[in-house]
């Protein structure tokens, strides 16, 4: 039997460096994150010298894997009226254990003109198959007065294997002697917005683009109730370890509102939380369903009291 491992949150790892790169391929949204952008504090210009009020100046930040790399983004806006020069984009934290930085270490601009923006990134490469902890940029300026500014962004929080994995082909038989010497942990997910069998789907596409082959698969109907069960495992691209994932999902035929109960399974601890987590986040998230990234809480607010909403990576407008 496998042994059930305690669901305690990892501790947070930060130190400096910095570097930026940019690289083409293909893109997916960054995993075991909640929010994919944030803002940072503002600079509010109360009033300017004509006597108009004046708006901000903004700092977000985003991220998403590509290919093997971390693209981590920030994206400096000025809203105010007036041109903004010197400004510097630099990263202040990120967990080093697990993220090795690719080029520069900062981003300079000579001036941002009023209602324009600059989206600097910073491109890393993980060193092993389970990344967390949080990156945290600075922004600094200087104002129409000569004044100088650092604004400093939320931090973004990474809890990531699953892009950190590849697929294992496997039989069930085997599937399942591997699970007795596997340490787990398992979370439930209650649902409201969609029916099982959506989140059966759901899961099946999640299985693929969290890169675990699909072992086995099943579902039915019970006396009005919708059950379905996938399974599947993978290794890390690093040290070769497994880690396997069942979801189950239940819930009333044709009906919103759903339950699926994600296990984990693996040979190192330090993978399970973060990979449930991971899934947890694929889930219950709502995307682009042009590029894939998650949408802000704002976002989700306003789809479902049946708004249109502009993706804040992509900008394409979404409706429900």
């Amino acid at each position: 039997m496998a042994k059930e491992l305690s669901m305690t949150a990892p501790p947070k790892q930060q130190r400096r460096n910095y570097t930026q790169r940019t690289m083409t391929g293909y893109k997916r949204p960054i995993s075991g994150v909640s929010r994919a952008i944030g803002e940072a504090d503002r600079h509010l210009v109360r009033r300017s010298e004509s006597g108009f009020a004046s708006k901000s100046v903004i700092a977000r930040r985003g991220g998403e894997f590509i290919g093997n790399r971390m693209r981590f983004k920030v994206k400096v806006l000025n809203e105010t009226q007036f041109t903004i020069t010197d400004v510097k984009v630099f990263l202040i934290s990120y967990p080093t254990e697990a993220l090795r930085l690719a080029s520069d270490d900062d981003e300079v601009f000579p001036k941002i003109e009023p209602q324009g923006f600059r989206s600097p990134s910073f491109d890393f490469l993980p060193t092993q198959d389970c990344v967390k902890g949080e990156i945290i940029a600075g922004v600094s300026y200087i104002d129409e007065r000569g004044t100088a500014h650092t604004l400093t962004t939320k931090p973004f929080i990474i809890r990531s294997v699953c892009d950190l994995l590849i697929p294992d082909q496997v039989t069930p038989d085997d599937f399942e002697l591997k699970l007795k010497s596997h340490e787990c942990g398992e979370i439930v997910v209650k649902v409201q917005e969609w029916t099982a069998e959506e989140m059966h789907e759901k899961s099946l596409r999640i299985i693929e683009e969290a890169n675990f082959f699909e072992v086995e698969s099943s579902s039915d109907e019970r006396d009005g109730i919708f059950h379905a069960s996938i399974s599947g495992l993978a290794k890390g691209k690093y040290t070769g370890k497994s880690v396997g994932v069942k979801i189950l999902v239940s819930g009333p035929v044709n009906q919103k509102g759903a339950s699926c109960t994600i296990q984990v399974t693996g040979d190192d601890q330090a993978m399970i939380l973060p990979a449930i987590d991971d899934l947890r986040e694929r889930l219950s998230a709502w995307l682009c369903p042009l590029c894939g990234s998650p949408l802000t809480l704002e976002n989700v607010e306003y789809l479902k009291n049946g708004k249109a909403v502009v993706c804040p990576f992509c900008n394409v407008p979404i409706g429900r």
